[in-house]
């Protein structure tokens, strides 16, 4: 406990306690009908000469003092009447004074002093000035009481547990001497007992005791978080809960018990899991953050469990349906997981505000992460070409490989780097070619098929390249001349390819044989075979506007889907172009939209086909002079759109906000291109949307 603010408290207060305790000892006195001692010749009480025996003990205990009277009279306990007066307790101060039968163990002065240098803050007892920290006080004065007899200690024996006016316990231990054990164990040695008061008796000890209520105050546990945090060994640990985001959940009441596994074993983790982990910052994907949590969570268990209730047995964990095995080993007890070999504890009880942390030599290893370590191992005596053809998730790109004898190629000594679309990510492909293009059986021409190859040569670098290894840099593919960029991202790296928008790398460092493999959400498409895909009418519409600093996302539109509108752009032609901020404006309002690189399965593409056709009137060049307020006009996709000039130029869509013409009549073959600040929206796509 840490006291920053120091007062002084009311003297007063005291030197009316011990006037009072002074005023009630005279007044006691006062009754004694012989104060002096002398010999009382005249007993009217035993006038028939009956036995005096009785009246003798009666006057003896009369003439003790009470317990506040002798604790004021010993100068090793001044500072105990000190406390008594600052606490000021009613119930204390009765016990003390009036009728009864009391123990009271009480501290010496220099027991004292040593509890002021425990405490930082508070040097005299006179910084104890605030409520908060009387209470304190008369927390510790109340756990010194035993408020219900006079035990001497002839009736203390070695066991034996005595309740306080606290309500907590106290223990008595004998052995060569009179002890008494607190809530911290450690033991308080009687040094001058049976004090006799006329209300009870006072054993003077060495010792404060402390109450559990007063230790958590005073000198508070940390948090199972901080514990590991503070604790050296533990230094990996820490990292591995922040990454999976576990520190929360650990901090909060629990209790929980924590198997700890050092540094040293998590080196060992590192080591079986490969060269591509050497921290667990390594952990840089959903699915590698999900197993170290996974693995953290198996070493948690539900309640204080500490190591004398340790029992051979089952024992669940908060990783749901995962239990660890408790076991006998020579005397004590050993962890078992689902490896084949066990966890050594070693140190125990390491106690926190909310639980317990006992250190293990070992990572706790659960079914299900242990059978991904198993295939992780024979995975890594396969090659690429072969955990290709074995891997769900990849059938399209085993079939895109195979057609273009790429496949063949990867099953060789290599080494290979592959980025690899899964299904999902690769069924966009298709519609790059073209409508014509609804499988892979489509490509049949030589052309085709060697095209096919250049996008599938665009993922694959020659040698290795681990998650470790990547930097924004310019790398080099099997594809020619076609490099790929590597950019951070917020999740990490990505690759950028002709579009310029990130693809995002996300399941790392599959290692095979020959090579490595990291998974991509969606496929990259080299430059030149944009160029190649692209016909002679994109390109004349993409010359024409390629020197309009705004027209960035409508040339990749073009590229990706210009096949779409090839017999409508050999005639004439009116199109509303959105600039690039008008994009960024619609990937804004769409979650999980950054760029047109998003739109990467046949469903997404479609949508894009069905936006890009509403900009287009066909069959008519309608320029800028030509617009009338208020007209409609047909648009490609089969819905209207309507001109508004009621402030410039504009065109307005289903969703009645107006899209602004910013630049007009860019003629273009038989056509006209208008840029407008809005991506245009049919009933069609808010439907959909």
């Amino acid at each position: 406990m840490t006291k920053n603010r120091i007062l002084s408290i009311p003297i007063t207060k005291i030197v009316l306690f011990l006037f009072l305790l002074l005023v009630f000892s005279c007044s006691k006195n006062d009754d004694n009908p012989n104060p002096t001692g002398e010999e009382n010749t005249e007993n009217t009480e035993n006038s028939e000469g009956t036995d005096d025996t009785e009246d003798d003990l009666d006057n003896t205990v009369n003439s003790l003092p009470n317990l506040a009277e002798l604790a004021g009279s010993l100068e090793s306990l001044s500072t105990l009447v000190e406390v008594i007066g600052i606490v000021d307790d009613t119930e204390l101060l009765g016990l003390l004074s009036e009728e009864g039968s009391t123990t009271i163990f009480a501290p010496t002065n220099d027991a004292f002093i040593s509890l002021l240098a425990q405490l930082e803050g508070f040097e005299t007892l006179e910084d104890f000035d605030e409520d908060e920290e009387k209470q304190l006080l008369e927390a510790i004065l109340k756990y010194h009481v035993i408020a219900t007899t006079a035990a001497f200690s002839t009736d203390l024996s070695n066991g034996q547990v005595l309740e306080t006016l606290l309500s907590e316990e106290l223990q008595v231990e004998i052995d060569a001497g009179v002890f008494v054990i607190d809530k911290t164990d450690e033991k308080s040695e009687v040094v001058d007992a049976d004090n006799e008061a006329s209300n009870g008796v006072v054993h003077i000890i060495d010792k404060i005791l402390l109450p559990q209520s007063v230790l958590d105050q005073l000198f508070p546990k940390p948090s199972i978080v901080e514990l590991v945090t503070e604790t050296e060994e533990l230094s990996l640990l820490e990292e591995a809960l922040i990454k999976a985001g576990l520190v929360d959940e650990l901090s909060a009441e629990g209790p929980f018990t924590v198997f700890a596994p050092t540094d040293a074993a998590a080196d060992e983790l590192f080591d079986a899991l490969g060269d591509s982990f050497n921290s667990f910052d390594d952990f840089d994907n959903f699915l590698e953050i999900e197993i170290l949590k996974q693995i953290l969570l198996y070493h948690v268990v539900d309640g204080h469990i500490m190591s004398t209730d340790l029992t051979v047995g089952s024992v669940p964990t908060l990783l749901t349906n995962e239990s660890i095995e408790i076991i006998a080993s020579g005397g004590t007890f050993v962890v078992g997981d689902a490896s084949d070999v066990d966890a050594n504890i070693l140190s125990a009880d390491n106690e926190a505000s909310n639980g317990v942390v006992h250190i293990i030599d070992k990572i706790l290893i659960p079914a299900e992460v242990q059978e991904f370590l198993d295939s992780l191992n024979e995975v890594q005596g396969k090659t690429i070409a072969e955990l290709v053809e074995e891997t769900e998730g990849f059938t399209f790109l085993k079939e895109a490989l195979e057609l273009t004898g790429l496949l063949e190629t990867l099953d060789s000594e290599g080494p290979f780097t592959v980025f690899a679309p899964t299904d999902d990510a690769l069924s966009g492909l298709l519609a790059v070619f073209g409508s014509q293009f609804t499988s892979l059986q489509d490509f049949t021409s030589e052309e085709e098929i060697a095209l096919l190859r250049q996008i599938l040569l665009y993922h694959v670098l020659p040698g290795t390249t681990t998650s470790s290894d990547l930097s924004v840099s310019t790398i080099n593919t099997l594809s020619g001349d076609n490099t790929l960029d590597v950019v951070t991202t917020e999740s990490g790296f990505g690759l950028v390819d002709v579009f310029q928008a990130p693809a995002a790398i996300e399941l790392t460092d599959i290692t095979a044989k020959n090579g490595v493999i990291h998974t991509i959400d969606r496929v990259l498409l080299p430059a030149s075979v944009v160029e190649s895909i692209a016909n002679d009418i994109n390109d004349t519409i993409i010359d024409a506007i390629d020197s309009l600093e705004e027209s960035a996302f409508i040339q990749d539109l073009i590229i990706l889907l210009g096949n779409e509108f090839e017999d409508v752009l050999e005639q004439e032609f009116t199109f509303f172009l959105p600039t690039n901020n008008a994009f960024l404006d619609l990937f804004a309002s769409l979650e999980g939209y950054d760029s047109l690189a998003d739109f990467n399965t046949a469903e997404e593409l479609e949508l894009l086909t069905t936006i890009l056709s509403y900009h287009l009137i066909d069959g008519t060049k309608v320029t800028s002079q030509m617009l009338v307020d208020g007209q409609t006009a047909g648009t490609l996709q089969g819905e209207e759109l309507t001109i508004s000039l009621s402030s410039g130029a504009a065109v307005v869509d289903k969703t009645g906000i107006p899209a602004n013409v910013t630049k007009a009549d860019i003629e273009v073959l038989s056509g006209v291109i208008h840029f407008i600040d809005k991506v245009l929206l049919p009933q069609e796509v808010l439907d959909a949307l």
